[in-house]
């Protein structure tokens, strides 16, 4: 149950969200529904460090961060109240860190989230068993305390050598030079619709309409500076109240937005001997966003396609381990709304790509 990136992901101070994911409904598309008796249980693991970074991705990223790790841990349960009728429940919990060449020189950052899945199997239709389903998930990161922070050779915040440190009125001591958090608020709809043809292979069409809302939250003493005699004073050519306006353009907006997702799967599993199966998947995604404020310079990525395969294996009874690669165009554009921002936005154009395994108990 190790998972990897072939290309190492992207993580940022302000936005450390889970790069590694084990989606539900690519899950339950493999799985069944009327071959569970009564339920499933199922178990992720997954890890990246530098040393899997095999073709040296980090290196071509125009930034002063560069991803270190990043583990998470994803536990699932799906149940049967009706023959009908599955209700799943996905916990994810994450932990990442990022380093940089100068101030921070290193940040940690944990996200965790909730996610409910329910697939309904209303009858067949032409020949294809049809599936409604519909989900709920929330994801939120921690607060993430960034003590110094350099930028343009102006170093501020609570450490030693800092060029400018603001003190807390309430505590005495120097305050950090930002404090960053988000979530995401998530709701699908979807239709199902699966075939089976002689010697158990089986094709499907998914198509799912996703809409979250985001919401990020950055407090800084240093970018609220609202002091006309502060902000005149000249630092390393400029006044700090232009430093501060150039900062603050390389952060996420900071009213929330949304993002929609239209998205198309195709994909067909075929069985191998008696305790393999193959499974294959490819996707298409456009995405819309309402009240997003597109920066200047910022390129703003609308769609994104998806190729991924997996191979299964039950070795006995009702357990079944697999092993899965998948490829992004478009790193994760609409699959992790969280992650793309106006700071994020320029990685985009990267694609994206993962080899991973896990294990599921049916019951």
């Amino acid at each position: 149950m190790i998972r990897f990136l072939a290309f190492s992901g992207i993580l940022f101070f302000c936005l450390s969200a889970a790069l590694v994911r084990a989606e539900q409904s690519s899950l339950v598309t493999v799985l069944d529904l009327t071959e569970v008796e009564r339920g499933y249980i199922a178990l992720d693991y997954a890890y990246f460090s530098e040393s899997l970074d095999v073709f040296d991705f980090a290196s071509k990223l125009n930034s002063t961060f560069k991803p270190k790790d990043a583990a998470s841990v994803y536990g699932s349960i799906g149940f049967k109240p009706l023959s009908n009728l599955m209700i799943s429940y996905q916990r994810e919990a994450t932990s990442a860190s990022t380093t940089r060449d100068r101030e921070p020189f290193e940040v940690e950052s944990d996200v965790q989230g909730d996610a409910f899945l329910v697939q309904w199997r209303v009858g067949e239709r032409f020949g294809y068993d049809l599936q409604l389903l519909a989900g709920l998930a929330a994801r939120k990161q921690s607060d993430l305390t960034v003590a110094c922070y350099a930028y343009t050779g102006l170093t501020v915040g609570a450490c030693e050598g800092a060029d400018l440190s603001f003190i807390s009125q309430e505590t005495g001591e120097a305050e950090p030079a930002v404090i960053t958090a988000a979530e995401e608020d998530r709701w699908q709809l979807g239709l199902l619709m699966k075939k089976q043809y002689g010697g158990g292979m089986s094709l499907w069409h998914r198509l799912r309409y996703v809409y979250s809302e985001v919401d990020t939250d950055t407090r800084s003493a240093f970018l609220d500076l609202n002091d006309p005699f502060l902000l005149g004073i000249q630092y390393n050519g400029e006044t700090l109240g232009t430093t501060i306006s150039r900062l603050k353009a390389t952060f996420p907006q900071e009213a929330p937005w949304s993002e929609a997702t239209l998205r198309y799967d195709f994909g067909l599993t075929i069985p191998v001997g008696e305790r393999w199966l193959l499974a294959g998947e490819v996707g298409f995604i456009k995405v819309s966003r309402r009240d997003y404020e597109q920066y200047d310079g910022v390129p703003n990525y609308e769609s994104n396609a998806l190729l991924n395969a997996s191979i299964w294996y039950n070795p006995i009874g009702d357990l079944a381990f697999y092993g899965k690669a998948e490829l992004s165009q478009h790193y994760l554009l609409g699959l992790d709304p969280m992650v793309y921002n106006q700071r994020t936005a320029k990685f985009f154009e990267h694609p994206y790509a993962q080899i991973s395994a896990g294990v599921l108990y049916t019951f």
